[in-house]
């Protein structure tokens, strides 16, 4: 009489189907669709977990003080005073929480273009503004700001420039002229004290 295998290790690729006396046939199984099987239990396993877990069903919305950047979104054409030319796209990233400038800049005397990206935002935890930047010429560095005070953003932070990465301190005063135009002035620290690196005179284009 046949009795039901429940206790002998199938080959590789074969499950037990009926064993007669001391001898045991196996049936050839389709391994691929057992796989699926047991991939659309566990699927089903985790979609109900996940139905069960209560997920936010919206994001924060920005700081009211991402405002004080409003004056940067669109197009920007800086010119330094040593001759450099940049130009930035400016639009908010992530639901508004950040400001991003796709920067393009092209130094006089210099061959070759420097393309980067600049991005500010404002920090909940600590109550200001930071900024992030990198580039392809091996410049990166973080700033942080307390916003507008008695008509100045200053932006103050540490950078590591070029090939030699050496950190150095940098001060970035930025002015507003009107709507629509603002300037920026760039000092870098030695021995303790701001040195004027460079001056920007920026315009926007809406």
């Amino acid at each position: 009489m046949a009795t039901e295998n429940r206790g002998v290790h199938a080959p590789r690729g074969y499950a037990p189907g009926w064993r007669t006396g001391s001898r045991t046939r196996w049936r050839r199984v389709r391994f691929d669709t057992v796989a699926t099987a047991a991939g659309a239990v566990l699927l089903g396993a985790s979609s109900a977990g996940a139905a069960a877990r209560a997920l936010p069903t919206s994001a924060p919305p920005p700081s009211e003080r991402m405002r004080e950047l409003d004056f940067l979104l669109g197009t920007l054409r800086c010119l330094f005073a040593t001759g450099s030319l940049r130009t930035a796209r400016v639009r908010p990233i992530l639901g508004g929480h950040y400001y991003q400038l796709d920067l393009t800049q092209v130094r006089e005397r210099k061959s070759g273009r420097v393309r980067g990206s600049w991005v500010l935002g404002w920090d909940r935890v600590d109550g200001r503004f930071v900024s992030y930047y990198f580039d392809d010429a091996g410049m990166r560095g973080t700033s942080t700001s307390p916003g507008w005070r008695q008509g100045h953003f200053v932006l103050t932070g540490t950078y590591a420039l070029g090939e030699s990465q050496r950190p150095v301190a940098i001060k970035r005063d930025i002015t507003r002229v009107d709507e629509n135009r603002f300037t920026i002035r760039e000092h870098i620290e030695k021995n303790g004290t701001w040195e004027l690196l460079d001056t920007q005179d920026c315009h926007r284009k809406r």
